[in-house]
């Protein structure tokens, strides 16, 4: 079944909230809850619900970074697959499609992302899609990027 991003709705919206993360998970990625209200402070701010099939398996959030100084700069600030649906490659397809959309908007020139240094796994999967790492940010986690 393929993975498709659709848009965080009224209709979706506790299917999202409801998404776990395994338990040694929690403490890398803020809720998804909080996550969607943020968004919907920051027209910059873009969720998307990964479905498999009719499913909700999954959610992630990605910004452009031009209203923060850095024109042609996207972020992808959350990413998660739920736990019931991790090590199917689910997480795999998902990063692929957003990668693809956010190179799909104009003027697009890097892709960032960053991650709990104390997290290889993360490490390992972002790299294997091109990631480099940059260097530590203020709140201590490694940041990566992909540049285009």
């Amino acid at each position: 079944m393929p993975i498709t991003l659709n848009a965080v709705t009224r209709d979706n919206f506790d299917d999202i909230i409801d998404l776990q993360l395994l338990d040694h998970q929690k403490d890398y990625l803020a809720s998804n809850s909080y996550s969607i209200a943020q968004a919907s402070f920051y027209p910059n701010y873009h969720t998307r619900a990964i479905y498999l099939g009719e499913e909700a398996i999954g959610f992630l959030m990605y910004v452009s970074l031009a209203e923060e100084g850095q024109p042609g700069d996207y972020a992808i600030y959350r990413f998660m697959i739920d736990s019931r649906h991790q090590g199917k490659g689910h997480g795999r397809q998902a990063l692929q499609r957003a990668l693809d959309e956010i190179r799909s908007q104009p003027g697009v020139q890097r892709i960032l992302i960053s991650y709990v240094p104390a997290n290889p796994v993360a490490k390992d999967f972002y790299g294997s899609f091109g990631f480099v790492e940059i260097g530590i940010d203020e709140d201590e986690e490694m940041v990566a990027e992909i540049r285009l």
